[in-house]
């Protein structure tokens, strides 16, 4: 496992972040869930969101000290005046910001992708058809003396690519997750691996590492980018998602013997690169997206808008042409008037002309569905580009009364869009 290493730098940082958002109300309207594809009815059990609690707290345990409290305040202050690059400036700052909000999100982005069909079939259905050097190609992993640890670095690239061809099976599922250095997608996706079915044991996590079943199983790889220096918080988080858990020194026979980490890292691996993800260039962002079958936008994409929604389109339109066909496209953000973006314009020669507000889902429909299919440099076809497989304008995560965690956590409102490429 590496540590303490750079990882990805950029020094071009741009003032980009989600803002935490949440609501702890009770009562549940017919309203509150709308989709389009609705989710199932079974999920993750509470045993396992318990469990992915447990690994931020024990990953993040130095956090949870007589100091959190305010660090938790100077995030709100930076993030209320828009202050990203304060309000992630510093490991103190970073990983109180990933054991305030990361819980919540982790839980309920889980409860998504493991109840809309199209997802979780994606992770545990046919296995991603691409080669470990290809996957690989600008990536290299730095392994632990045991040879356990599968931290990905994206600063040496090609030189360990080869070498680790034959260490991996050739076949995998990639996920990149943009603007998810907070590490929720990542123990979100952590946990849909395990409770769909982590190679290869009839939905159990593997208890043997025996060549046979390496050989036959498939690798979750997550390609995070974000333009924070998230790598102190993203490293620890994978550390506790690939140990086997400490237990106490009363438990049961049966207890030891059962005891195992939430995902192996055989099976399991992180890649995390620093950028800004909307000044992000052609080549690294070809590179982020490369044989990837899901990429997540969560709780970024109405920051983007918010920058420049020129450039956001821009910006949607290249990944549009990055994408291969079948990958799909996860964004989840604020809901209803928390994600609208304002837009001054002149009209009728008044210079100063009014102020328009556009709903995120509006903006992002019109790019994804309308405008990637008319022709231009980047299509040249003018045929659609996107599908749009599930949505929903308005849906409620609440926390189960038996979860533990040292803060209190709140459930969570948010809208979600799921597209796919064609």
């Amino acid at each position: 496992m590496a540590s303490g290493k750079s990882i990805g730098k950029s020094s071009n940082v741009a003032k980009l972040r989600d803002r935490p958002i949440s609501r702890n109300l009770k009562k549940r309207s017919a309203k509150d869930i709308q989709t389009n594809d609705s989710q199932t009815n079974d999920g993750p059990t509470v045993e396992l969101q318990q469990s992915l609690l447990n690994v931020l707290k024990d990953s993040l345990s130095e956090r949870f000290n007589g100091s959190l409290a305010s660090s938790i305040q100077a995030v709100k202050g930076h993030l209320f005046k828009r202050e990203f690059s304060k309000a992630f400036g510093s490991d103190d700052l970073l990983e109180a910001y990933a054991v305030r909000w990361s819980p919540s999100r982790a839980l309920a982005y889980m409860d998504l992708i493991c109840g809309l069909p199209q997802l979780s079939g994606l992770l545990k259905g046919a296995s991603y058809d691409n080669t470990m050097a290809d996957r690989l190609r600008s990536l290299s992993l730095d392994n632990s003396s045991s040879g356990r640890g599968r931290y990905v670095n994206v600063d040496t690239a090609a030189s360990s690519a080869a070498s680790i061809e034959g260490d991996h099976p050739s076949k995998n599922k990639i996920v990149t997750c943009l603007g998810g250095g907070a590490g929720a997608e990542i123990m979100a996706l952590a946990g849909c691996w395990h409770y769909l079915g982590a190679p290869s044991n009839g939905g159990a996590v593997p208890t043997e590492h025996s060549e046979s079943t390496r050989s036959s199983s498939t690798v979750l790889t997550i390609r995070v980018v974000d333009m924070a220096n998230w790598t102190s918080v993203v490293e620890k988080l994978y550390q506790g998602i690939t140990t086997i858990p400490s237990v106490s020194k009363y438990a049961s026979g049966k207890t030891r013997i059962c005891n195992a980490p939430l995902n192996y890292s055989d099976y399991f691996e992180v890649a995390f690169d620093q950028r800004d993800i909307l000044d992000l260039e052609v080549e690294p962002l070809t590179i982020a997206l490369q044989n990837s079958s899901l990429v997540t936008l969560t709780f970024t994409l109405n920051e983007l808008y918010s920058a420049s929604i020129s450039k956001t389109t821009d910006w949607l339109l290249t990944l549009t042409y990055l994408t291969e066909p079948g990958t799909l496209l996860l964004i989840v953000d604020s809901p209803g008037s928390y994600s609208t973006v304002k837009l001054s314009g002149a009209s009728n020669g008044n210079m100063e002309g009014a102020e328009k507000r556009y709903p995120m889902k509006w903006l992002v429909d019109h790019t994804l569905l309308e405008a990637s299919s008319i022709y231009n440099s980047k299509n040249t076809t003018q045929e659609p580009q996107w599908e749009k497989l599930a949505s929903s304008d308005s849906t409620w995560f609440r926390l189960q009364d038996s979860l533990k965690y040292p803060l209190n956590l709140e459930d969570i409102r948010y809208q979600y869009h799921l597209y796919k490429r064609i």
